[in-house]
């Protein structure tokens, strides 16, 4: 019924579709509930010179929210948050570069873009909705714009264009803020442009092949307790990747327990008891009002024929069962889904019609006269003030039809051409119908279905609560909570979290424990958290505190990675004195290794070398700066110790052009007008050396408060 509901609320559908296109435009998110604290002041991030006030924020997540709501979207608040917030600050600071560079775009480039003869893409989506809603014959932002100043001249209420103003001013800005960055991208691309040594090398990398004769020992082969690795080895391999280690805001490092709150094994007999006694009540009396009254069982009604049915289980039983029965028709762990039968009928299921209505409410007797005149329902469609189907199908069988269009529309004869009135929102709505053709009455059913769920019980929460509670009352230090955990029957898994953290671990629903963790010390121990929903129970130990430019080389985060760097070089280095000038040629160094000598390739840009694996970058480097024919090495690379020669090289009959290596750097490059540029190049690039300041933590509420 969903297409007759189209022209008898074309008003309403009006509004959806400017939400849904503006839905382009706004990143969804809404704000959890909780106050809000003003001593440190409003400013909830800040990079530099770029600054975030709450206010700001808690406007655009105003705005964000009510586009949640219309769209019914689910969503991670606490993620999505810490999101906008970033995309504010991001904002912020490309707004002061803007300025800096004199980046502005002109009322006559943002008139051009809405509603000039080709519309900005960003800008498209709207103009092509709104035209379809118009009735115009080809998408124009220009006529959507006198529309929105004219709103009677296109049949529409003067609340309806105020609402389009609004819209079309949340639009325009969304297209400049867009303008400004294609114009910054692109200033930051002309900064990249290759020159003859990038065009160059690029050329050697993709088209240069070097055929190498090498020996290589595994590193593998020296085993952990042939070697001492050191401090001042984990520090020479932090220096290496010192890079990666670089932070952009305070963090701490955790061990968390999490325990999921989950029915008892008694809970889930008690359970199980209350669904057979709940099916054995719908067998033995009418409706579901004996499950109805318990707010643990959910019933929802529906009336469709089988057609309809996508569960094959469901097909199955009402092909076999009388009205009143009822059935388990599914269980899945601690969820169990009843279903019964409570009528059974013959109905339409489908109908073919026509349909026209006006867009300003006025009399559809002149067409009606026309239509049994015998013009067509196709001609009378002008796209302005009629509108209408010329042939579409729907159902008789769904529930909510007004009992007189469904009357009308299942016994009136094929052909025949009537006017029916509804009110729509309390307004009188006439649609015109004709009767194309009709499909024989089929079984309809009315079915209940009723969804239970075991959920843990108030003596199996109070029990894991107390013995949480009671393994952090007698471990409350780091060292302890994480040497207990396991004899107290718990698994400790290790994290980190920062001001930007949306939660701990994948525990939803934690920024409160998040700002316990940062406002904490080196060792304490978080009382038990537990969430707004009930599904489960979090505490936490601060390990470390890392507050400075890089992470250091014995951060509990990085430490197993910086040793396992520490212990491959080595036992690089191991090998390297082992064998270097212990032979002449590759073929002496293959005896001395035990390995035999290989044949291989080398290209630059792929990323392995030859068989010796991947993330060979250092060899590759190596390769492709020595002298043909004379032996290198040994040299260690990241799977082996290596000694090779390079016998020849070619450019796979590739021919060097200045031009086609220069535009594939470009294009490689990925930003500017060749590829725009993401969000998280932006912000690196303007970043800088500089740390984000995020104070959301401020702004809600801490357990415990």
């Amino acid at each position: 019924m969903a297409t007759l509901e189209k022209i008898r609320s074309k008003s309403v559908l009006l509004f959806v579709i400017i939400i849904v296109a503006l839905l382009a435009f706004i990143l969804g998110d809404f704000l959890t509930s909780g106050r809000t604290y003003f001593g440190g002041g409003t400013t909830m991030a800040k990079a530099g010179n770029a600054k975030v006030d709450y206010h700001d924020y808690q406007a655009r997540m105003n705005v964000v929210s009510e586009q949640q709501q219309r769209s019914q979207r689910q969503a991670d608040s606490d993620e999505l948050s810490q999101q906008v917030l970033q995309q504010l600050l991001l904002e912020k600071m490309l707004k002061n570069e803007y300025n800096d560079l004199g980046i502005v775009v002109t009322d006559a480039e943002l008139s051009e873009a809405l509603t000039g003869a080709t519309p900005h893409p960003a800008a498209q989506q709207f103009i092509y909705g709104m035209s379809q809603q118009l009735g115009l014959p080809a998408p124009s932002g220009q006529a959507v714009y006198d529309a929105m100043m004219n709103p009677q001249k296109y049949g529409l209420p003067a609340e309806a264009g105020n609402q389009l103003k609004q819209y079309w001013a949340a639009i325009e800005q969304d297209i400049e803020n867009t303008m400004l960055q294609e114009k910054f991208d692109r200033l930051v691309a002309g900064l990249f442009t290759a020159n003859e040594l990038d065009a160059q090398n690029l050329f050697n990398d993709v088209a240069t092949t070097r055929h190498i004769t090498y020996a290589a020992k595994p590193i593998s082969s020296v085993t952990d307790d042939q070697v001492e690795v050191t401090d001042a080895d984990r520090r020479a391999a932090w220096q290496q990747d010192m890079a990666q280690y670089r932070l952009t805001e305070p963090v701490r490092s955790i061990d968390y327990i999490m325990v999921r709150i989950e029915p008892s094994q008694a809970d889930r007999v008690a359970g199980t008891q209350e669904v057979e006694n709940a099916l054995a009540a719908l067998n033995s009396a009418e409706g579901t009002d004996m499950v109805a009254a318990n707010s643990r069982f959910v019933v929802s009604n529906a009336t469709a024929p089988r057609s309809q049915m996508t569960d094959k289980r469901l097909q199955a039983f009402v092909d076999t069962a009388s009205v009143g029965k009822a059935v388990l028709l599914n269980n899945i762990g601690d969820k169990y889904t009843l279903v019964k039968l409570l009528g059974k009928k013959n109905e339409v299921d489908s109908i073919n019609v026509s349909m026209l209505g006006r867009a300003d409410g006025g009399s559809l007797d002149s067409l009606l006269a026309e239509v049994n005149a015998g013009k067509s329902f196709a001609d009378l469609i002008d796209g302005q003030n009629i509108g209408g189907q010329d042939s579409t199908w729907t159902t008789l069988a769904a529930p909510g039809i007004p009992e007189n269009i469904k009357a009308a529309l299942e016994n009136n004869a094929l052909g025949t051409a009537f006017i029916l009135s509804d009110t729509v929102n309390g307004n009188p709505v006439s649609t015109l119908y004709r009767i194309n053709r009709r499909h024989a009455p089929v079984p309809v059913y009315e079915i209940a279905t009723i969804d239970y769920t075991i959920d843990p019980s108030n003596e199996t929460l109070s029990k894991l609560s107390t013995d949480l509670n009671t393994f952090v009352s007698n471990n409350s230090s780091a060292a302890d909570f994480a040497a207990n955990a396991a004899e107290a029957g718990y698994t400790v898994m290790s994290g980190a979290v920062s001001n930007s953290s949306s939660h701990v671990a994948n525990a939803t629903d934690s920024r409160p424990a998040v700002k316990w963790i940062m406002n904490a010390k080196k060792g304490q121990v978080m009382p038990v958290y537990q969430d707004n929903k009930q599904t489960y129970l979090l505490t936490a130990a601060v390990k470390g505190i890392y507050d400075g430019e890089y992470l250091p080389f014995d951060a509990d985060l990085i430490a197993d990675q910086v040793n396992a760097k520490a212990l491959k070089d080595k036992k690089a280095q191991k090998l390297i004195a082992e064998y270097a000038g212990k032979a002449k040629d590759v073929a002496g160094y293959a005896k001395l290794m035990g390995v035999e000598a290989q044949n291989g390739d080398a290209m630059f840009n792929a990323p392995m070398l030859a068989t010796l694996g991947y993330g060979e970058s250092a060899l590759q480097g190596a390769v492709a700066a020595a002298e043909q024919g004379k032996l290198v090495g040994p040299v260690e690379g990241n799977n082996a110790v290596v000694v090779f020669v390079v016998t020849g090289q070619d450019n796979q009959n590739r021919e060097y052009t200045f031009e086609e290596y220069a535009n594939q750097f470009n294009r490689q490059l990925g930003i500017g007008g060749r590829r725009p540029m993401q969000d998280f190049q932006r912000f690196t690039l303007l970043l800088g050396k500089n740390k984000v300041e995020n104070s959301s933590l401020n702004f809600i509420q801490g357990f415990g408060e």
